[in-house]
């Protein structure tokens, strides 16, 4: 009789595994529930990323509600689109350039006819003064040269810049644009544009640009959409001027991406991880005066606090070991959430800023515990 029993719920456990509507992928199901992760490629795409966290919770609570507390879900999933199709992508028409005669006339909506320059919140006035949204039809890409002035940042009469803008419902917009030395590093310096050879590995190339640029990087949240505009090559005569939208997942700017979950309280949640790049104030908090520090020597803080990176590579006495800067970005991390509760379902991944040969940026991750923040794989 038991093995009647027993055939009976081997059946019934291939019934229930072969009746799953969403055919995702599930790996790593041997492990006790307190520690399984599954694998997940969700079949739905999401134009964001608060939509993706509310659409997959809500598959994995339909599709997996058999799964015990502390199960975790790694899901893969897509963007609705990656591409924008400007309302005229021709390289030669999107491209002006504002005359002395602009900035005059434009003054009424503008500001500064006199001074010839334009900051960053006017060149936006401008391109809604020469091109009304009212009137303009939406997606409508510019690529701008303009005298751009910044107090403290450009000399008084300013600097001369080329920057792309893209008309979208919030109204104009500064996107990332390709730059000509940017070609050249990924070896398209002669025509600075890319071509069909490079449609396969386009995302990868332009997550490359956007980490190995501080300007981007120093700020990036998760989540962050950033559009970038390239200059695609057909001919010597024909080229076209095109958008790709990438999306931060915390580790890469990618045209889809992998989101935690957790199981917890009998419901799947978004995982709480909380993300944390260093910038600028982060590196100069280790080589503070009058300060006891327990981690690196008094050459690598100073190092480090000086270059706003932590050097790996270096053989004078200013690199930076492992466990050094393990120490140092616990460190950042105990100042920078003096308040966290230990908690071993959240945990935190800090982003830091090395030089080995060449700049990276390198996550770590790391939980509270009631004394202090511990790399992850102490526990």
């Amino acid at each position: 009789m038991k093995n009647y029993i027993y055939i009976f719920l081997a059946m019934a456990a291939v019934a229930f595994a072969s009746c799953n509507p969403m055919k995702d992928t599930i790996n790593n199901l041997t492990p006790a529930p307190a520690t399984r992760t599954i694998t997940v490629t969700s079949t739905a795409n999401y134009e964001s990323l608060a939509a993706a966290n509310t659409g997959i919770t809500a598959m994995l609570n339909k599709s997996y509600p058999q799964l015990g507390d502390g199960t975790k879900a790694n899901v893969t999933y897509s963007y609705k689109t990656n591409t924008v199709k400007p309302v005229d992508s021709v390289y030669a028409n999107i491209q002006y350039t504002v005359t002395a005669a602009d900035y005059t006339t434009g003054a009424p909506a503008v500001g500064n006819g006199t001074n010839k320059n334009y900051s960053a919140a006017q060149v936006l006035s401008f391109l809604e003064y020469k091109y009304p949204q009212a009137t303009t039809d939406a997606n409508k890409l510019v690529l701008l040269t303009y005298t751009f002035f910044q107090s403290g940042v450009t000399p008084s009469t300013g600097t001369l810049v080329t920057e792309a803008f893209l008309l979208q419902a919030i109204g104009w917009q500064k996107i990332y644009l390709v730059s000509p030395a940017q070609y050249t590093a990924l070896g398209r310096g002669v025509n600075n544009a890319f071509v069909s050879a490079d449609v396969a590995t386009l995302a990868s190339s332009l997550n490359a640009l956007l980490k190995a640029d501080p300007a981007v990087m120093l700020t990036v949240k998760l989540g962050d959409v950033r559009y970038i505009t390239y200059k695609y090559y057909v001919s010597a005569t024909v080229s076209h001027q095109k958008v790709f939208v990438l999306t931060y997942d915390g580790t890469n700017w990618s045209p889809s991406t992998t989101l935690a979950f957790l199981k917890q309280g009998g419901k799947w949640i978004p995982d709480p991880t909380i993300y944390y790049t260093m910038v600028a104030a982060d590196y100069a908090n280790l080589n503070l005066p009058n300060v006891n520090y327990t981690f690196g020597t008094t050459a690598n803080r100073a190092n480090v606090a000086q270059y706003k990176s932590f050097n790996t590579s270096a053989t004078n006495g200013t690199q930076w070991s492992t466990t050094e800067i393990n120490g140092a970005l616990a460190y950042t991390l105990n100042l920078k959430f003096p308040n966290a509760v230990a908690d071993p379902q959240v945990s935190y991944v800090i982003t830091y800023y090395a030089y080995a040969g060449k700049y990276s940026y390198v996550p770590v991750k790391f939980f509270k515990t009631a004394t202090g923040f511990v790399l992850a794989d102490q526990q």
